[in-house]
């Protein structure tokens, strides 16, 4: 008698993101945190008529020291619906909670669930500042670390005698200047994924082809600052598993790297064909966010890019969203998304 074997497509559904909302502003002045929250996550369920009522789980993701809250989740559950429901905290980073709402679909924990990420620096401390206290042991001086420095640092290793900056610019660490570094701001971002079969065929807006993540060593004195290790091996996790999800079939991607720098690192280690279309949404110094948060943000960027108006309505398109975290690239995430279930044609 052969084994008994289970319906993969039962145990491991398809998933689809059928609606996002996202807040992006320099400084946000009228409203706080907790306001943008709400306004942001029930603009996402409106959108697709659900209520917090109709979810069988929430993600959300902050930052206490970043929030100037001493338990984050405490102040902003509420906001994003999560009062009464089964909520998770991921703090990690904003793209983690991303990859964490569609495992817990694909693993048949529910039918849908929201996905919330934010930062709101301009109403805790300098965001310097609280940078500097992440790292251990942390100093409360310029000399300390925080990601500009650990982008700076990083960035240096990827210089040679052929594109040395010019020493007459102004740097904000060298070999970095202020266009080189992603943009400071406020940010909320919301988004709803779905078990296939939740929704109207055709309404989605991504399909969500697989992820992957992975993180190295926090002591940047003990790695190669260089090698983008927690990429390469985040990345492979999703090539390994889906051959056609690989960067020579990406239409666009959006990376959310710590500098120009890194972007064009990525580019290069990802070996990404001259017709991929690289963070179409906008160079880092125009898009306003947060370290903690950027990742979502370009994934949500990535999302957007599945189906530009030039595409034909049967057009397979994949497109990828690259999150980092930690100083200097210490954990990347990366998720594949396409207009196609499973991204094939």
């Amino acid at each position: 008698m052969p084994p008994l074997t289970l319906d993969e497509t039962i145990l491991r559904p398809d998933i689809a993101v059928i609606s996002m909302s996202s807040s992006l502003v320099d400084f946000e002045s009228s409203r706080s945190l907790e306001e943008m929250i709400f306004d942001t996550t029930t603009a996402a369920l409106n959108s697709v008529g659900l209520t917090a009522q109709d979810l069988d789980g929430i993600v959300i993701s902050g930052n206490d020291q970043l929030d100037g809250r001493v338990i984050s989740i405490m102040a902003t559950a509420g906001p994003a619906g999560g009062v009464g429901h089964d909520t998770t905290m991921i703090a990690s980073s904003a793209d983690h909670a991303l990859a964490y709402g569609y495992l817990r679909l694909r693993a048949g924990q529910g039918k849908n669930v929201l996905v919330v990420g934010w930062a709101k620096p301009s109403e805790s401390a300098d965001p310097d500042r609280v940078e500097l206290m992440e790292a251990e042991p942390y100093l409360l001086r310029p000399t300390g670390m925080n990601n500009t420095i650990a982008a700076a640092l990083q960035a240096s290793t990827w210089l040679s005698a052929d594109n040395v900056p010019d020493s007459s610019q102004e740097f904000v660490a060298w070999p970095l200047r202020r266009e080189d570094l992603p943009a400071r701001g406020d940010s909320v971002h919301a988004l709803v994924l779905a078990v296939d079969g939740e929704f109207s065929p055709g309404s989605e807006l991504a399909w969500v082809v697989d992820a992957g993540w992975s993180t190295t060593s926090y002591e940047i004195g003990t790695r190669n600052l260089g090698d983008l290790s927690s990429l390469n091996s985040a990345a492979e996790q999703i090539f390994d598993r889906n051959p056609q999800a690989t960067p020579d079939h990406w239409d666009a991607v959006e990376i959310a790297g710590n500098s120009e720098y890194e972007v064009r690192a990525v580019q290069h280690a990802l070996h990404l064909k001259e017709s991929t279309g690289v963070n179409l949404s906008g160079p880092l110094c125009e898009r306003p966010t947060s370290p903690y948060v950027a990742g979502l943000s370009r994934m949500v960027a990535a999302i957007e890019a599945i189906r530009p108006e030039s595409l034909p309505a049967d057009g397979l398109r994949l497109t990828a969203g690259i999150g980092f975290n930690g100083f200097a690239g210490q954990g990347a995430t990366v998720i594949v998304f396409s207009n196609s279930k499973g991204g094939k044609a």
